[in-house]
């Protein structure tokens, strides 16, 4: 027999599928079984791992979540001057979240890489977490935003970069924001 349709107002589950399933219902409830498993990972992880740790692995996890995403874009050949990187934030930079104080550029995520897309705020934009809220998943999962940072600008700059993130969205800011100097 059918399970039972929630009363309007409940939340509804995906229909009963089948594990190895290639459908938009199998999805559905591989998403639903994650949204609960992340957390819960991350506890465990908090509890098990000493903070340096955490840190290594999530920064690590983060360069290389950036390498999968862009195979192709090699390190700039010739290292960027700060004031070249400067100029580009002057003239570039604010639309897509950066700025400059000082020798420091400062940058936040106003666009989805994945969509290319302005996001809402208070949206963690990596879609394995995007559905979390500060209260339910460890900020822990933050340094893997620092090592994905890290990597993309020592490819766009060509040089190493210190990367730390002065904000997130699973810390309960509206937005994940980061300080970026040269190395």
């Amino acid at each position: 027999a059918p399970a039972p349709r929630p009363a309007a107002g409940e939340p509804q589950s995906a229909p009963q599928t089948k594990p190895g399933e290639k459908s938009e219902s199998r999805a559905v409830k591989r998403m639903e079984f994650v949204d609960a498993w992340v957390p819960r990972f991350f506890a465990v992880v908090d509890a098990e791992l000493d903070g340096p740790t955490r840190r290594r692995l999530m920064v690590a996890n983060g360069k290389a979540c950036y390498s999968a995403f862009r195979p192709d874009q090699k390190p700039r050949a010739e290292p960027a001057t700060r004031e070249r990187i400067a100029a580009w934030v002057a003239q570039n930079g604010k639309a897509r979240g950066y700025s400059m104080d000082g020798d420091t550029v400062l940058f936040e995520y106003v666009g989805s890489a994945e969509t290319g897309q302005a996001s809402p705020e208070g949206i963690c934009l990596c879609p394995t977490v995007e559905a979390q809220t500060a209260k339910r998943m460890s900020p822990t999962y933050c340094w893997c935003s620092v090592g994905y940072v890290k990597e993309m600008h020592e490819r766009a700059f060509g040089r190493a970069v210190n990367v730390d993130l002065t904000q997130s969205v699973l810390m309960g800011h509206p937005r994940c924001r980061f300080r970026i100097t040269l190395a």
